[in-house]
């Protein structure tokens, strides 16, 4: 029997202790993974818990159990959610209909009542959990997948080999919604799945093709080892909504499958001739997710460069390029030791040699346009580095002289990384001091103004601050809201809207919760002193 995991949300403590401890849980197929005394506080556990199903109370203060279940309704596509009030409204149980709740019990609790009610939520979880790896559901998928002609065209479409009169007219034939649209691509790559049959490899691609169904009108393909999205709409697609998607998505494919998926996202695009460009951005994205396989997807614009100078050499070339970014001076060096090795098999004479090295060195001299950098360097400059090549007499001159450039290279781009993402900090927590009063001021807000994923932003703030972005930016308000205390004769409610918070209560929460005691008691202590 699987175990289900389950977030309790009431504000009533003695209510939420009785749940608690008067449900045997496990005997039931579940664990409490979390409580929360309002609809804030299970939405802030969300990401982390990934619940298979939520119990709220309706009535909450900050933010009630219906707007709750809307907006996991909105973004949560696996969370289940039930319902209780002490209220016998219809209008209640209608809009919880309407948000998607699976069942709305009336208060006082029946813990007889709640164990049979929760028997069956266990089995209806199993079973679609079972219509996931269902071999007829999945046979039925597979016979109706894309037939051949809608995969040579979309692989025509893609590697830009149709005149677009040809490909107005293949929509139209093909019976395609594609014409006057919004575009963007995910380039995928699966893992390898341990079943030996096709239907599991299909079972993966149907989930995450729900999961992006759900936001947009999706043709799926598969070009070579990758499937491909082909994501269509009449409105700008939004990148938190599909990042969000393809993040749920990878969490139910993981739980069931226990494999992990590979995603890289194009930028959009509203003109049909662009869609080659854009693939190409997907799968330049998905070759660097390929390198960080913690991350589910990674978005064309969080990549540096945007532009990809293509090259004829061997992977272990490649490979240096890729790894570049973050690897040691020892991991550096074993690299070039590598290339030097297979460069030595093919018994170059010394001018043979020196023209490889040179063409090598100049295929990584491309980083210095990629990251921007400016070096006075003695290996900067064209004119410069072919004389000092042409200079050495001896394949151990060149193996070093390599080395060396290398180590330079890798030093200037990781110190660039560096000073890049100082600045993007530093961009955000500017924003936050100069907008801080605003309530809509949020991650997504931000990362809009820097145009940035929410997912990239995030990692990058945390790892330089050692903070969250929305610890730092309440801390921020906090910070002033303490100032405003202390200096000023303003109200709470007052000092409250000034700092983002236009609710009273709502503040006093947040300042109680962060600071350990309420606005008019810190005023009053600091007032005694």
């Amino acid at each position: 029997m699987r175990t289900f995991s389950i977030i309790l949300a009431d504000d009533e403590q003695n209510i939420l202790f009785g749940m608690q401890k008067g449900i045997n849980w496990e005997e039931l197929g579940f664990i409490v993974a979390g409580t929360a005394q309002n609809g804030k506080e299970v939405l802030e556990m969300m990401d982390d818990l990934h619940p298979d199903l939520v119990i709220s109370d309706i009535k909450m203060p900050f933010m009630d159990g219906l707007e709750l279940a809307k907006t996991i309704h909105d973004n949560y596509m696996n969370t289940k959610v039930i319902l209780f009030s002490g209220w016998d409204d219809f209008e209640y149980a209608r809009l919880a209909i309407s948000y998607g709740v699976s069942e709305y019990l009336m208060k006082p609790i029946d813990y007889d009542e709640m164990k049979k009610l929760l028997i069956d939520m266990h089995q209806a979880l199993e079973e679609e959990y079972n219509e996931k790896i269902n071999w007829t559901r999945l046979e039925n998928a597979y016979f109706k997948s894309l037939p051949l002609l809608r995969q040579q065209f979309f692989t025509q479409l893609v590697l830009g080999t149709m005149e677009l009169e040809e490909c107005h007219q293949q929509i139209k034939n093909l019976g395609l919604e594609l014409d006057n649209k919004q575009y963007c691509i995910i380039a995928v790559k699966i893992q390898k799945v341990d079943h030996k049959d096709v239907f599991s490899a299909l079972s993966i691609k149907e989930t995450l093709k729900e999961a992006l169904d759900k936001i947009s009108k999706v043709y799926e393909f598969g070009i070579g080892d990758k499937e491909i999205f082909l994501l269509t709409g009449d409105k700008k697609h939004e990148i938190g909504k599909i990042s969000r998607s393809i993040q749920e998505a990878a969490i139910m494919i993981t739980r069931i499958f226990g494999v992990h998926i590979s995603c890289g996202m194009s930028e959009n695009t509203n003109q049909l001739e662009d869609i080659p460009t854009i693939y190409i951005q997907a799968k330049d994205a998905l070759e660097y997710n390929l390198v960080v396989p913690d991350e589910s997807y990674t978005y064309y614009n969080d990549l540096m460069l945007q532009e990809e100078v293509e090259t004829d050499w061997n992977t272990t070339v490649e490979q240096i390029g890729k790894t570049i970014t973050y690897c040691t001076e020892e991991e550096m060096k074993k690299q070039v030791e590598e290339l030097v090795n297979l460069l030595h098999q093919s018994h170059y004479n010394l001018n043979e040699y020196q023209i490889v090295i040179m063409e090598i060195a100049f295929a990584f001299s491309r980083f210095y346009k990629k990251y921007h950098i400016v070096s006075d360097s003695e290996f900067e400059g064209s004119k410069k580095m072919a004389v000092t090549i042409l200079s050495l007499t001896s394949g151990e001159e060149l193996d070093q002289w390599l080395l060396d450039y290398c180590q330079l290279i890798r030093l200037l781009v990781q110190k660039k990384r560096v000073d890049n993402n100082v600045i993007l900090v530093g961009n955000a927590k500017k924003i936050v001091e100069e907008n801080f009063s605003d309530p809509d001021l949020s991650v997504e807000s931000v990362c809009d103004a820097l145009h940035v994923s929410t997912s990239h932003f995030s990692k990058i703030f945390k790892q330089e601050t050692g903070r969250t972005f929305m610890n730092y930016m309440i801390g921020k308000r906090m910070e002033e809201a303490k100032k405003l205390l202390l200096q000023t004769n303003y109200k709470s409610l007052v000092i409250g809207e000034m700092v983002g918070y236009p609710e009273p209560n709502y503040f006093s929460y947040v300042f109680k919760k962060n600071c350990g005691i309420s606005p008019a008691k810190y005023r009053k202590q600091n007032d005694e002193k």
